[in-house]
């Protein structure tokens, strides 16, 4: 129960709905790209959460230069439409 909890915790945290927003609408995005919106102490905490979470999966590609972004998962994108159902019932 513990782990359901803390999952439910981290929904609910500064960030998570905006990143996962984001991601949904970009479908995928560079580091930099988040710090426009969320502070580098709180996106580096959310991601690490996200990616554990299996919400969001970051990709690194090492040719030339080295590329890196993220993607929302599809339990992500699951994430999200509960959370906006949620956000939702408030405006009833």
């Amino acid at each position: 129960m513990e782990k359901q909890e803390e999952f439910i915790k981290m929904l609910g945290s500064k960030a998570t709905r905006s990143i996962l927003q984001f991601l949904d609408r970009e479908e995928k995005a560079r580091y930099k790209q988040f710090q426009e919106f969320v502070n580098t102490h709180t996106l580096n905490t959310r991601l690490k959460e996200l990616m554990d979470y299996d919400l969001i999966q970051h990709h690194m590609v090492r040719e030339d230069t080295r590329k890196e972004w993220y993607e929302p998962t599809e339990r992500g994108r699951k994430a999200l439409q509960l959370l906006n159902e949620l956000a939702e019932m408030v405006d009833c």
